[in-house]
């Protein structure tokens, strides 16, 4: 998988979890954030941290990321 299709997304403990940009557009939220002209960080860089988001529940986020691809429509 190259990079370009990956999104790293960071925990409030700074855990990084890097999981396909695909499943991250699950997110219609982090969608806009990786996908809004104007040169965000987000957008350049890949990577959305959230601060107020812990580690343990930003894992079940991303793997519910990934149900929703599997088992929507």
């Amino acid at each position: 998988m190259k990079k370009e299709d990956t999104v790293k997304l960071i925990s409030a403990e700074g855990f990084e979890f890097v999981i396909s940009k695909e499943a991250a557009m699950v997110s219609q939220t982090i969608r806009n954030m990786l996908t809004s002209p104007g040169g965000f960080a987000e957008t350049e860089h890949g990577e959305v941290t959230f601060p107020e988001i812990s580690t343990t529940i930003l894992e079940k986020i991303c793997q519910y990321f990934y149900w929703s691809l599997q088992y929507s429509s």
